[in-house]
Parts: C-alpha cells; structure tokens; sequence
C-alpha cells in the first residue's frame, strides 16, 4: 500500500484550531488541547502540520522526563542546544521564541507531569508561543482540572472515531481499492474507527483483491478478513 495521509473531519478541525491560537496576540491565551483515543491519527496530523508549516515545532514526550530533559529536547528542536539547567533551557527558549515565534506542538502530552505543563505554561506565559498538548483523554481532564493552565485554553479538538467516507477515501488512495458504501461501514465497525486497525484491515484487502483480480471491495469480500480476536482500542467510547 501506499503511505498516504487522509485528510479527515479532526484533522481539519485541527487547522483551523490551531490557526486561531496562533493569532492569538502576545498576553493573550494561546493553549490548545487536542485528545482523543489510539489510533485516532492524532499524532500524523500533529507530524504533517509540523512538517508543512515551517512556524512549528513537533516536540514528542517520552516517559518519565524530567524538567530539565523535557525542556533541553525543545531546546535541540528549536536550536539543536541541549541546556545542562532548566533555567539556562528557559532563558534560551525564551529569548529563541521571542525573536521567532513558533507554535509548539507537544505530542502524548498525557505523559507529562503537572510540573512538565506548569513549565510550559511559563513558556506561554513569557513569549505568547501557542502551546498545543496533544494526547489520550487523560490529558484534558489533567488540564481541565488546573484552573490557571484551562483559563489559558483556547480551543480544544477531540478527535474521535473514522467514519465510513474515510475508509473509502483511504482504500482509493492507499491501495486503488473501490470500496462500497456498505463495505465502508462495516470495516469501520470492525476496527472501531482505530486507524491503525483500519490500516491492518486494508493491507489483508488489498491481497485479497489481488487474489480475486479484483479493485472492487463489496461486504462479501469484507466478510472474508480474519475475525479480530481483540476488542478495538478505544472501542469503549
């Protein structure tokens, strides 16, 4: 299959939240939060927005970061520096967003500590950057709940389950597949509107399009993809 990008209904949405915040003047509130179960394609569209707009910085959590790591990797993203202190990584930031203002886009925010956001927030504080958190659930009920961090939130973006017009669309340009209406909804419900599942689905497709010599996928070839023996993530929503 092709690597392709699908420009869903959440990821449109999440254009035009993010344009908004980034009109935001300086000492305005410029947060954003963005959630959504696995799988939901949160984190590609937070990648290809970063990589087509140059005013951004894509900035991914790993676990169990400290302060100074977390602050000293948004660093090297922005001037390729790694900071040995957190006050000389919050000087730098400071001074570098001043000059070039940039959006930073903090994926699988939901990992990080309420001390990991509180510094950010000083960030937004300092230099009016739009900060967008992006992750599970968890994160806007974290946000939500400190009352100083959510007065700052602008604009919020779930993004939830795909709908049938995108496994079509994605079946087209993916793997030259024309998927029927009725076939659609049914490998929707299969995966739980999980992308990752979906894409699993549309790869067995493709194959045994190609072994019927076929381009047409009607509910009868839908019916011959493997049971799934799991519960689809994020199904429970």
């Amino acid at each position: 299959m092709k690597k392709i990008f699908i420009e869903t209904r959440f990821v449109l949405a999440f254009r035009e939240a993010i344009s908004v915040v980034k009109d935001v003047e300086q000492g305005q509130p410029g947060l954003m939060v963005v959630w959504g179960h696995p799988g939901r394609g949160k984190t590609e569209c937070a990648r290809e927005y970063a990589v087509r707009d140059m005013d951004s910085v894509y900035l991914r959590v790993m676990q169990d970061w400290t302060a100074r790591g977390m602050l000293s990797a948004l660093c090297c993203e922005i001037n390729e520096m790694e900071p040995g202190t957190v006050e000389r990584c919050k000087k730098i930031l400071v001074g570098e967003l001043e000059e070039h203002p940039r959006a930073i886009l903090v994926d699988e925010a939901d990992r990080l500590s309420l001390g990991n956001i509180e510094h950010l927030r000083d960030i937004h504080d300092m230099t009016g950057a739009p900060i967008v958190f992006i992750g599970e659930p968890s994160i806007y009920a974290a946000i939500n709940a400190r009352k100083r961090i959510w007065s700052r939130v602008t604009k919020t973006v779930e993004f939830g389950k795909l709908a049938a017009q995108d496994a079509a669309i994605f079946g087209l340009k993916a793997a030259n597949l024309k998927i029927e209406a009725e076939a659609a909804q049914k490998l929707i419900t299969r995966c739980g509107g999980d992308f990752r599942l979906l894409w699993q689905d549309m790869r067995d497709l493709e194959r045994l399009a190609r072994a019927n010599n076929t381009q047409e996928v009607t509910i009868g070839l839908i019916l011959k993809l493997k049971d799934r023996k799991q519960t689809p993530r994020g199904s429970r929503s």
